[in-house]
């Protein structure tokens, strides 16, 4: 070579940049599904504790998945799903399931106030397991 002369390399990244790129994807698709899981875990263990004098809360629990890329958010609660009317008062589920869930005072023949804050607080101890192992699955 000759003095102060230039070496050129010309290095094809194309496969690294196609490899990073299914790879975001797969993470994409992973932490959505992770994100379902969650909604479908807290889903389980809310219904064990809400109150089920009617079935019109059982029937109003509903979630729903917003986002996209690895930026994915639910919402989650009582008083959707058709929002179904209690058979005894004629009320929707959504104008009377706050007062539910907040008065720790009221009695229930069954479940408890509090059941969809109880579930949530219930799951965040699996919440990282779970998207740490289905990002993994898809990885």
């Amino acid at each position: 070579m000759a003095r102060g002369g230039r070496i050129s390399i010309q290095v094809d990244f194309s496969e690294v940049e196609k490899n990073l790129v299914a790879s975001v994807s797969r993470v994409d698709r992973g932490t959505k599904k992770a994100t379902i899981a969650a909604c479908e875990a807290i889903k389980a263990r809310s219904l064990k504790m809400v109150p089920r004098d009617t079935e019109a809360l059982v029937k109003s629990f509903y979630y729903k998945i917003h986002g996209r890329y690895r930026n994915f958010t639910a919402e989650i609660g009582y008083g959707g799903n058709g929002d179904p009317r209690n058979p005894r008062t004629g009320q929707r589920a959504s104008e009377y399931m706050v007062a539910v869930h907040e008065d720790l005072q009221q009695p229930h023949k069954t479940g408890q106030a509090k059941f969809l804050e109880a579930a949530i607080q219930d799951y965040q101890g699996e919440l990282l397991i779970g998207f740490g192992s289905a990002i993994r699955q898809e990885l």
